[in-house]
């Protein structure tokens, strides 16, 4: 029996998509297994730095997935970063049409709602009010790119090792530890042997803020290491929102520019009516 014409050309499709698939670069997964080592504060601190990821661009493409409460919510999406300017993330759920844009630069943050065709632009310290643990635009930078960070400073510097403190938790990682005396903030990053970052907490108790973001499968990018798979947790006391991140297509240092621009026609809203979008009724 022949197959019909339109069922062949469906098997040969399959059969080419399990062949592309197949032959898709995997990526080469870093596993670290080297045991910490006895090291001075300061030397530790500085092989950290050596080791963060260098860029001055960065893009890549997303897949999202987010639970608060009884909502899941899973969407395509891009990240673009321009080094110490700014961060775009742009949401997509379907066919590669924005829905959901997120701007942020250093002073401002913007959030753009194409469904409903409204937007939220407010300042950063405003935006600190809602989530105020460790919210600024340096801070966010750090975070998706698996760097250390210190609290209402710009760049990290080799002397800033002076503000943390140091500990082993096992065999297998370090801890460096520090607080906000002004927001009463504490926050430590878990490093593992090969000196990179694994998990990254900030907590602010006496309001229960708690962040923790974990970073897995170190891929070898170029000449640099990357982890394409990032893991969030952010609570309040009313509120949890768990995040997974993949990263792939990750690519640095090309040509992008980023700007803050509001369509004409949209109406300004707040961000707590953005934020009723993901919130548990």
């Amino acid at each position: 029996m022949h197959i019909p014409h339109y069922r062949f050309i469906l098997v040969i499709c399959l059969l080419s998509a399990v062949v592309f698939t197949a032959c898709k670069p995997k990526q080469k997964i870093v596993y670290s297994t080297s045991p910490v080592s006895e090291k001075a504060n300061n030397e530790l601190f500085n092989d950290i730095i050596a080791c963060e990821f260098p860029y001055h661009t960065f893009s890549a493409k997303l897949n999202l997935g987010m639970t608060t409460g009884t909502k899941t919510f899973s969407s395509k999406a891009n990240i673009r970063i321009v080094r110490d300017e700014a961060i775009q993330i742009s949401i997509q759920p379907l066919f590669g049409v924005e829905m959901l844009r997120f701007y942020i630069n250093p002073d401002t943050v913007f959030l753009l709602d194409r469904m409903n065709k409204r937007y939220v632009l407010e300042p950063v310290s405003t935006i600190k009010k809602f989530y105020p643990v460790g919210f600024d635009y340096y801070t966010m930078q750090s975070l998706f790119t698996n760097a250390l960070f210190l609290s209402g400073r710009e760049k990290i510097e080799t002397g800033d090792y002076r503000f943390f403190t140091y500990d082993r938790t096992s065999g297998q990682y370090y801890q460096i530890m520090a607080k906000d005396a002004k927001s009463g903030i504490d926050y430590s990053f878990t490093v593992n042997g090969d000196d990179r970052i694994t998990f990254t907490h900030l907590v602010q108790s006496e309001k229960k803020y708690y962040m923790e973001w974990g970073y897995h499968n170190f891929a070898v990018l170029d000449s640099a290491i990357f982890p394409h798979k990032m893991d969030v947790t952010l609570s309040t006391a009313s509120r949890k929102i768990d995040a997974e991140l993949l990263f792939s297509d990750v690519n640095i240092d090309n040509n992008i520019k980023l700007s803050l621009n509001v369509p004409s026609g949209y109406t300004k809203t707040s961000v707590t009516e953005i934020l009723k979008v993901l919130s548990p009724k």
